[in-house]
């Protein structure tokens, strides 16, 4: 699953990396289009499947999954420097939904101080911390810059156990 799927890249990647089925939802629905069309020429419509919805309204059932599947979720979300809070609903989302959840956030110990902190509400641990430079081409209106570099921390985490 990717939350904030956008165009597509992490979709993309994973249809690449093998995953059986990538479950792509994003709110714009332009965004999905240039997705769609990507799909298409690198023929994985078998693969990967566009979804436009608010993550916020976006259900998957976990007593309607198959037995046996696993859901990974992968996302780049929000960084809530437009919006404030905007990662949030896309981890409390993934933690609902996926055994095994990696997203992009800004490296900055407030930051992972937040992150820390908020997924203990969930019972979710963090298994992983990669850091990485990520290289940003101006794609909305927002942007000021054609390419902007930053330092990310692209994080894997997984459900605790119960004890």
């Amino acid at each position: 699953m990717d939350l904030g799927a956008g165009t597509g890249r992490l979709s993309i990647a994973c249809a690449y990396l093998q995953a059986h089925y990538v479950l792509s939802v994003d709110i714009d629905f332009n965004a999905l289009k240039i997705l769609k069309n990507n799909i298409l020429k690198y023929g994985l419509e078998a693969v990967i499947f566009p979804i436009c919805s608010d993550i916020n309204q976006f259900e998957l059932f976990r007593n309607a999954n198959p037995e046996g599947l696993s859901i990974t979720t992968i996302m780049n979300p929000p960084f809530g420097v437009q919006k404030k809070t905007a990662d949030r609903f896309f981890l409390a989302k993934a933690f609902n939904i996926s055994q095994v959840v990696y997203s992009i956030h800004l490296a900055n110990p407030n930051v992972h101080q937040f992150i820390s902190t908020f997924i203990k509400k969930y019972n979710w641990e963090i298994d992983y911390v990669f850091p990485y430079h990520l290289k940003l081409s101006k794609t909305y209106e927002f942007h000021k810059q054609k390419t902007k570099s930053i330092n990310v921390n692209i994080y894997r985490f997984k459900r605790k156990r119960e004890s």
